[in-house]
């Protein structure tokens, strides 16, 4: 049965004041929390270029083997014909050019068979990626994908390093060390000569993801109130659309990977000035018995709002125990039997969700030829999907919206499993039908990010919301096996994305609602509320 932290039983004079206070000095919303949550925001452009920017680093390329010396009679045209046998599908294993050379009418079958040494790379599109420079074609082609997975394993990382630490020390200086780390890394990839060197690399930038993503969330979720709690988490999520079509901008006009990894570090370098244009998060002060600093920034912001009020006098008021609270590690989460269970509920939620989404997104890159329309198309259509669940969260609660958008992403998926690929109409019903369903995905998400948010108490929520969210990274490893199911029975890629979507909708039925219910700020306070 749902409790409010109000009730006569369960009031906490801490957890009120902390609520009233806060709301009473500097409101649920004003010009200083609209500047923070915007500043906020502007973090998930860097955030959707690292993650997809693969997609332009090593895009699909033709490759072929390079023309030895003794065929410079041949033209390029000419050598490709005869030096490669048609039951291949990439000129990894060539006719031996030696025998070629001097019998080049011979018997193909009587020819062996070798391995290709040097590669010749197609520069119409783009001029220079990863597979070109460290020759990740063939037997090295799975470098790729390992590359995407190191992404996402720092990105989990990051977001279970930094959110602890962001719990214990506070939310600005370890955000402040992931944008370094980020913009720094990022550089350093624009330079790095050896891809073992550059994997490595790439696993520190993507560290520095992880903490953004994470403690940027949570400081949007910690600075407003009221209705307001429901409205900015939401729009938080709204520029990572945005940023995939910066993304393929960019990259349609720089068509080295290096040149663009060099703007996009050069823009990420933007937000080192966050440092004066940030403060700490007021509830955390208050929450770990920091009062005297939260009293400073509380008169920053009551000041920024037009809040006359009398701040000393407000936090004298402040309930405190003689000992501030400490963070929560993960593993505390579980130990409580409300938490336990709510927490490993998210997990699976979360996991699902992943799985549906990063398999769906490369999903779409099948329906276009256009590599950057498509990733240009995919971010714009999520951001439709970001405002709907806006007015629909705000009205339904999170759960129905978490509900009814699952249950369009369900449905799109049918209706793209049942539809033929054969004949026009088809294709521009499927394409129709897969838009929807990834602007009902993008909806999920912004409504999932929020609801998790919720359900963690304050001492343990950067490391509660990367904890589950982990899951979802796990899950995008996966995502790439799954999508190559389609290759051996086509359609067993969707049907798998309609079972998952369905499982998400029954697991949101044991979690209780959130709207309306003030955030909890210690354990206890998150444990009663069932």
């Amino acid at each position: 049965m749902m409790q409010k932290y109000g009730t006569e039983e369960n009031k906490r004079p801490e957890k009120l004041d902390v609520d009233n206070i806060t709301n009473k000095l500097i409101g649920d919303f004003g010009r200083w929390q609209l500047r923070i949550s915007i500043l906020m925001s502007l973090l998930k452009l860097s955030l959707a270029w690292y993650q997809l920017n693969i997609i332009f680093m090593a895009p699909p390329q033709e490759f072929w083997c390079a023309k030895p010396e003794s065929f410079a009679k041949y033209t390029d045209e000419m050598w490709r014909k005869i030096c490669v046998p048609h039951v291949v599908e990439y000129p990894c294993l060539i006719f031996d050019p030696d025998i070629l050379a001097l019998a080049p009418k011979m018997d193909r079958t009587l020819i062996p068979l070798v391995l290709c040494r040097k590669f010749v790379y197609d520069e119409s599109l783009f001029t220079r990626t990863i597979t070109s420079d460290w020759n990740l074609v063939c037997e090295r082609r799975w470098y790729i994908y390992l590359t995407q997975c190191v992404m996402n394993f720092g990105i989990v990382a990051g977001g279970i390093i930094f959110g602890v630490a962001a719990d214990k020390y506070g939310r600005k200086k370890p955000l402040m060390i992931t944008i370094l780390i980020q913009t720094s890394a990022s550089y350093f990839a624009c330079v790095v000569p050896w891809f073992w060197l550059f994997l490595v690399n790439w696993f520190i930038l993507a560290l520095g993801c992880g903490g953004i993503s994470i403690i940027s969330f949570v400081l949007c979720i910690e600075i407003v109130g009221g209705k307001w709690r429901t409205i900015i988490p939401v729009l938080y999520q709204l520029p990572f659309g945005l940023g995939n079509a910066v993304l393929a901008f960019l990259a349609y006009w720089l068509r080295d990977w290096r040149q663009l990894e060099f703007a996009l570090a050069t823009i990420s370098s933007v937000y080192l000035m966050y440092w004066f244009w940030i403060p700490e998060s007021p509830r955390w002060l208050l929450v770990t018995g920091k009062i005297e600093k939260a009293k400073e920034i509380l008169e920053e912001a009551a000041k920024e709002n037009n809040m006359n009020v009398d701040v000393h006098g407000a936090l004298s008021l402040l309930i405190r125990k003689e000992e501030s609270k400490k963070s929560l590690g993960f593993m505390s989460l579980l130990r409580s039997r409300s938490m336990r269970r709510k927490t490993l509920l998210l997990s699976v939620d979360w996991f699902l969700t992943g799985l549906s989404f990063f398999t769906f997104s490369q999903y779409l890159g099948f329906i276009s030829g256009n590599i950057f329309l498509t990733v240009a198309m995919s971010g714009i259509i999520s951001i439709p999907g970001g405002v709907i669940c806006l007015f629909i969260i705000s009205k339904a609660g999170r759960k129905r919206t978490l509900g009814v958008f699952q249950l369009i992403t369900t449905s799109c998926f049918i209706a793209i499993f049942l539809i033929p690929k054969d004949g026009r109409i088809n294709e521009w019903s499927r394409l129709i039908f897969a838009g929807t369903g990834f602007a009902a995905m993008a909806g999920s998400v912004s409504a999932l990010y929020l609801f998790s948010g919720e359900l963690f108490p304050t001492v343990g929520r950067n490391v509660g919301i990367s904890g589950v969210t982990m899951f979802a990274r796990v899950a995008s490893m996966v995502a790439p096996a799954v999508v190559s199911m389609d290759y051996k029975m086509p359609g067993l890629t969707i049907l798998l994305l309609i079972v998952t979507s369905f499982i998400q909708v029954l697991i949101l039925l044991p979690l209780p609602e959130t709207k309306g219910h003030p955030l909890p700020d210690t354990l206890e306070e998150a444990e009663i509320f069932t």
